[in-house]
């Protein structure tokens, strides 16, 4: 076997995105040491490729300095503690989303904008149905947007997704949502979020994003298991795309055309060599300090359904 050469990562959390973090990462001929962080680890219900890993229980500071690259995969109380920990770190450092900042936002950002800090967001590199998006866009074709995003998967990666307790469901996928969304081109454009409330387990959320009402119909609670985005013109639909499997489903009514692409699965993969190849970071950038502002937007329009 070619002997690795590269970047050294390091992987702060063992539950199931830090191992699935792991698995994408492991046996890259970009990264030459990868090393996971946990304290409850246990072999027996993991799901890492490598069958002999060494886990570390805990973070030897006197190390992190040598590290290209650090993601945080823990719950949301756990990244703010370790961001505070790691905000010496020099070089990247990648924080799992979604990352909610309940208090000095803009102190934060500020904070964030100068270091070479980023989030975790891999539909960002699922090129194809960014182009299809954006291309809708770009033509003035699109005036409403509609995502319907329901997930009654217990087990994912073969291991069951444990749910934030404190943040709705729209909360978790806003971050895809936005990533799909997102152009450099009106990265300045100022989000509007208009509503949001349950009936029937099922979340609603509305918001404007240049001059485009998004609505996302979303749940995690019920049996029912499909992803799809609607494009509208004047109230027609002029076009939807699934997401099944390994692909994606596209039907332009306009045009009249079917389409299938497949899905790109080593996004994650594509978003770590990208980071540590650090060229043209600046859009990707743009997308995680918008992410953060806008997730803490979501966050108290959210709130506001429990008063």
């Amino acid at each position: 076997m070619q002997k690795k050469t590269g970047n050294k990562v390091l992987i702060l959390g063992g539950g199931r995105w830090g191992q699935v973090t792991y698995n994408n990462l492991f046996n890259e001929s970009f990264i030459k040491k990868l090393q996971l962080i946990s304290r409850s680890f246990k072999l027996t219900n993991s799901i890492l490729k490598d069958k002999k890993p060494k886990i570390q229980r805990r973070i030897n500071h006197k190390e992190i300095k040598n590290y290209d690259l650090i993601t945080i995969c823990k719950n949301n109380i756990s990244k703010i503690r370790y961001l505070k920990k790691l905000r010496d770190f020099k070089n990247i450092l990648v924080v799992e989303k979604p990352l909610i900042i309940k208090n000095n936002i803009n102190k934060f950002l500020l904070s964030f904008s100068k270091k070479n800090f980023f989030l975790s967001l891999p539909w960002f590199f699922e090129d194809n149905i960014k182009k299809i998006i954006n291309n809708s866009i770009d033509k003035n074709d699109v005036s409403h947007v509609k995502f319907i995003w329901f997930d009654n998967n217990k087990k994912k990666y073969g291991l069951s997704k444990n749910y934030e307790k404190n943040i709705y469901y729209s909360e978790d996928i806003f971050p895809h949502i936005f990533s799909i969304l997102f152009n450099n081109k009106f990265g300045s454009t100022k989000l509007e979020f208009l509503s949001f409330n349950i009936k029937n387990k099922i979340e609603y959320l509305s918001f404007n994003y240049n001059k485009i009402k998004i609505e996302v119909q979303c749940s995690n609670k019920i049996n029912k298991s499909v992803r799809k985005i609607v494009l509208n013109r004047n109230n027609k639909v002029i076009g939807q795309v699934k997401v099944l499997g390994k692909y994606f489903y596209v039907n332009d009514n306009i045009r009249n055309t079917n389409t299938k692409f497949h899905k790109k699965l080593n996004t994650l993969t594509r978003q770590y060599k990208y980071l540590l190849n650090q060229k043209n970071i600046k859009e990707f950038k743009n997308l995680c300090y918008h992410q953060i502002l806008y997730q803490n937007h979501l966050y108290k329009l959210c709130k506001k359904f429990q008063l």
